[in-house]
């Protein structure tokens, strides 16, 4: 074969793989799941949810009838991703009728990313599902969509005697933040698991609910430091300052995170009079390099709340000039003397006479 053949037999071969090369990832995933393999066909889901394209809801929607729990559990987190509306109802029908646990929560968990309010009745319904993971999915999921509809269901999963759901029912209490989630949210501040505490104070807090100034100053008693300062906070927004001594004496607790959350409230509340003293001796020597640097920023947060400038430093000496290297050194300027006023002549003596006979 001449050189010419083999260069025509290179392009041939060559062009022949082009449109293989340029196929459309689209088209290739929708072909995958066709696929009488279940792994081919998951991934062709994933692929079409990382593809972030709206044409790829369809061929989603129909793998939500696939036989395999694993493809339509992958399927319906992609419908999530592409925040496809127009899945909404097969969505629903998998978290309410789907025989597999696996694939009601992955539905319950992408609902979340729909945020569609037709949802609101399926999820709560599935907050009695017996598979916990189901029910925790639809808590979070609740949460992240403010259901005020799903206030007195979370009301009673705060009171569960699992205390991780009653820790993710008050989290989504605190998400949706309405006026009447302060009744379950004084409840769980007596919770006797200190997380739920802290997140119900959180919580309740955010409320800034004058009504709850008597819990939060409870708050400030709590044996747990975090607990203690998020009544701080709290009360601080009231424009209560009853936690600054609480917050102070918390600057120099063993856990870097507490002091952390110490200086925040310092530089958010803090007073000219206690507060900021307080923080600026705990800043100069603490050790922890996250920890300074949040003690710094609470300290230019409570100076500019405050109006506390700082005082100007020293000016600089000037510095002496000094001469290139090469060049001679500039003589000083000659020292003129003093001009000494002319001193005025001596008075003469006039000499008397002496006398003859003498």
């Amino acid at each position: 074969m001449n050189t010419n053949s083999l260069f025509l037999s290179l392009f041939l071969t060559a062009a022949c793989a082009l449109p293989a090369l340029a196929q459309d990832p689209l088209a290739a995933a929708v072909e995958k799941t066709k696929s009488a393999d279940p792994m081919a066909r998951r991934q062709a889901a994933e692929d079409l949810g990382r593809l972030r394209r709206p044409e790829a809801a369809q061929p989603l929607i129909d793998l939500l009838k696939d036989e395999n729990i694993f493809v339509r559990a992958t399927a319906v987190d992609s419908l999530g991703l592409l925040r496809a509306q127009q899945a909404l109802p097969r969505m629903i029908e998998l978290l309410q009728k789907d025989p597999a646990p696996q694939a009601r929560q992955q539905a319950a968990t992408a609902l979340a990313y729909i945020n569609n309010p037709a949802a609101e009745d399926a999820l709560i319904s599935a907050l009695k599902d017996d598979a916990p993971g189901v029910r925790f999915a639809a808590v979070r999921t609740l949460g992240s969509m403010r259901s005020q509809k799903a206030v007195e269901p979370l009301s009673s999963a705060a009171a569960d005697a699992d205390g991780n759901m009653r820790l993710a029912a008050v989290s989504s209490l605190a998400q949706i933040g309405s006026a009447a989630c302060a009744g379950p949210l004084k409840q769980a501040a007596a919770d006797a698991d200190v997380s739920v505490r802290r997140e119900a104070m959180k919580g309740l807090g955010a409320l800034a609910d004058a009504g709850s100034a008597d819990i939060y100053k409870k708050g400030l008693a709590d044996k747990d430091p975090l607990v203690k300062l998020q009544a701080a906070m709290a009360l601080g927004r009231l424009n209560d300052l009853s936690g600054e001594g609480a917050a102070i004496a918390l600057l120099k607790d063993s856990d870097h995170n507490v002091r952390i959350q110490a200086a925040n409230y310092l530089g958010a509340y803090g007073s000219k009079e206690k507060g900021f003293p307080a923080l600026a001796a705990a800043s100069g020597p603490e050790g922890v390099a996250v920890a300074k640097q949040m003690m710094d920023y609470a300290m230019a947060q409570a100076k500019a709340r405050l109006g506390i400038v700082d005082a100007p430093p020293p000016p600089a000496p000037k510095p002496e000039t000094k001469p290139k290297k090469g060049e001679a050194k500039p003589k000083a300027a000659p020292k003129t003397p003093a001009k000494t006023a002319p001193k005025a002549p001596a008075p003469k003596t006039e000499k008397k006479p002496v006398k003859a006979g003498k």
